[in-house]
């Protein structure tokens, strides 16, 4: 909505979002990423979990067509778990429940392909 209304949240910090989309993509794609302790009151993680890798979530065409189209920005690995939503869903993301009863679809309502997706040449 904000976007639509001229603010460029997107955009806030750099492309913080796209830093963190990025980040989360390229774990959950099996690739090494960099972590540093994270010290917290009740406890430390000294390793990145691996509780949850790979999951998939239907978000990615949202993150790839926003900065890759839209603007411009490299997002390859925003664009690789694009590719593979699609791949798993009949080349569309799915709505909410078509990633397993505990996939967080219902956290993101999904449909983003429909939703997002533009030709790279019409931004």
């Amino acid at each position: 909505m904000a976007y639509n209304q001229g603010t460029d949240l997107f955009a806030y910090q750099n492309n913080r979002i796209l830093a963190g989309a990025e980040y989360v993509a390229k774990y959950n794609l099996g690739y090494d990423v960099p972590f540093t302790q994270y010290n917290n009151s009740g406890f430390s993680n000294s390793v990145i979990s691996p509780t949850g890798r790979g999951t998939i979530r239907p978000i990615w065409d949202l993150i790839y067509y926003h900065y890759a189209a839209v603007k411009g920005v490299p997002a390859p690995y925003s664009s690789q778990m694009a590719m593979l939503v699609r791949s798993m869903t009949d080349d569309a993301d799915s709505g909410a429940g078509s990633y397993g009863p505990n996939s967080g679809g219902f956290d993101q309502l999904g449909f983003t392909t429909l939703l997002y997706a533009q030709d790279p040449g019409q931004a």
